[in-house]
């Protein structure tokens, strides 16, 4: 698998198709048992529509920063303390390496 599809498949299924379940769930769900949930439906709930789409947009926000640093300690770019050694990910079709540039490309698919 090459760099461009795995972000491209992370992206879809991660951001765009999670960003989707979520705005379902916020728009459907009556009642809630979970505590995160039975907060925020309330809330959610109580905004117009233009205060629900910058929700959204927000959500995406986190999901997009997230997915970013993830890709970005994967790639060697972004550090975390407890990680000191490189990290390879590896096809096992071909050993090609796939990471180094994840950050880059999901930056750039998101049109940073």
């Amino acid at each position: 698998m090459r760099s461009l599809k795995l972000v491209q498949l992370l992206r879809k299924t991660v951001i765009e198709k999670k960003l989707a379940t979520y705005q379902n769930l916020l728009s459907t769900t009556k009642e809630a048992h979970d505590p995160v949930w039975k907060g925020i439906l309330p809330i959610y709930n109580n905004l117009n529509e233009d205060q629900k789409e910058a929700f959204i947009k927000f959500l995406r926000i986190v999901e997009v920063n997230t997915m970013s640093h993830v890709l970005g300690i994967l790639d060697g770019t972004s550090s975390y303390e407890e990680i000191n050694e490189n990290l390879m990910l590896i096809s096992d079709q071909n050993d090609e390496k796939i990471n180094g540039d994840l950050q880059d490309i999901f930056l750039e698919l998101e049109g940073y």
